[in-house]
């Protein structure tokens, strides 16, 4: 029976202290907020899938009562596919009434989502993947590798790095061990973006000192990179950025085996730390861009999460796990600020909401224009470590301006401005 139902049976009747009770619980768990959670437990992503959840369970779990209620979490499985996450989606909202969605990782599938979170109302946060597609991008914007198309999602944010962001900072990779680079990427668009915007922020910071060696693109899936590795070192770069998402460790280990990691510096372009940790002993050395690590000597809340983490879960919480645990966190931040569940006001408390004391170090952002994060950039090197076995990511550098490492509002949606 429904609470409006009870009220009608009871109306003029005195109730006993028990049966207050009774409807003060119904009550409760009638307004209690309701979580819509997709992630990958199966598919391409499914690797990756459990530390997703471990981190945004975990930040649920930190908050608690939300709204002065303890939410409930409906969890589904996208299988990284776009169909299924459509449907999961109108599933969640439709026949489970849930107030807020969290997404999964892949950029096709976060799209698909979005969309639906969009003709809902519905908000929704993008917390794991790398592609400025999703980063409110309102007009068509050419890059040296393709164009991000206009693809506006309003009650949608996002907060994790994008390919800008990695551009950006791989400044300080090239100052760190030189400007000859060389490229090998999966050919899709994160792959493409992520490049090409390396090569943007390169050749404006060094100009003619910055040299493009070569490129080579990989099918993704991709497992053989004995051609790529072997173009590469016949031209000798100071660096090999690599971008090949899934595929760190099929890259790395033959990397070492045929010399490339004794003649040139190895980036890629975010940090897998399961990545790095089941490549061995040939993933020592390597660098990555990333916005977390275990060990942050100039930030404690950093390494009091990953200690926590690992109490709980029995591993550190390399990306997506710190990730997920971060946009969450911000969520059901602003979500009290906004002090209602209302869609319109809990998009609007977003828009340039600031995490004061993020697990990241500061800033942490979320910037009006385009609802997307601004966050520390760290250079960070692969290091053996018998505290964070087999190794954590030892911070190099800390890039100096993350507040101009995203594209200008002039060309994003203005969110801020929208009417919801």
């Amino acid at each position: 029976m429904r609470l409006g139902g009870i009220r009608k049976m009871w109306l003029g009747v005195a109730l006993s202290p028990f049966l207050i009770g009774a409807l003060a619980d119904a009550s409760n768990a009638a307004d209690a907020p309701r979580i819509g959670i997709i992630y990958p437990k199966t598919g391409p992503y499914s690797g990756l899938g459990p530390l997703h959840l471990n981190g945004l369970l975990m930040a649920i779990d930190d908050h608690g009562p939300l709204l002065g209620q303890k939410p409930e979490l409906i969890i589904r499985d996208n299988g990284t596919s776009v169909d299924k996450g459509v449907a999961v989606a109108k599933e969640l909202i439709t026949s489970e009434k849930v107030n807020i969605l969290i997404g999964a990782i892949h950029t096709s599938a976060n799209n698909a989502i979005a969309a639906v979170a969009d003709e809902y109302k519905v908000p929704f946060l993008y917390p794991s993947g790398g592609s400025v597609f999703l980063s409110g991008i309102a007009k068509d914007t050419p890059y040296p590798k393709g164009v991000v198309k206009a693809n506006v999602h309003p009650y949608m944010f996002y907060t994790w790095l994008n390919s800008v962001q990695r551009g950006y900072a791989a400044v300080d990779v090239a100052e760190l061990y030189g400007k000859r680079w060389y490229f090998v990427a999966t050919d899709y668009e994160h792959g493409r973006e992520a490049v090409g915007f390396a090569q943007k922020a390169l050749s404006e910071k060094f100009g003619n000192a910055f040299v493009n060696l070569g490129e080579s693109w990989a099918k993704q899936g991709e497992v053989n990179y004995t051609s790529a590795i072997t173009n590469a070192m016949a031209l000798k770069p100071d660096v090999v950025f690599v971008v090949v998402p899934g595929q760190f460790v099929q890259f790395q280990k033959q990397a070492a085996a045929l010399g490339l990691t004794k003649s040139s510096h190895i980036h890629w372009s975010y940090g897998e730390r399961i990545s790095a940790a089941a490549a061995g002993d040939a993933a020592y050395g390597v660098t990555a861009t990333v916005d977390f690590t275990e060990n942050n000597p100039d930030w404690k809340l950093s390494n009091e999460f990953a200690k926590r983490y690992h109490q709980r879960f029995g591993d550190w919480p390399g990306w997506p796990a710190s990730s997920t645990y971060q946009g969450t966190r911000v969520f059901l931040r602003a979500i009290e600020k906004a002090g209602s569940l209302d869609s319109a006001k809990v998009m609007r408390s977003l828009q340039n909401f600031e995490d004061p004391n993020p697990i990241t170090g500061r800033p942490f952002i979320i910037r009006g224009c385009d609802q997307k994060s601004i966050q520390p950039l760290y250079t960070v090197m692969w290091t053996q470590s018998d505290e964070y076995k087999p190794g954590y990511w030892k911070i190099m550098k800390k890039y100096a301006d993350p507040e101009h490492s995203l594209l200008p509002c002039e060309l994003k949606a203005n969110y801020d401005k929208m009417k919801y």
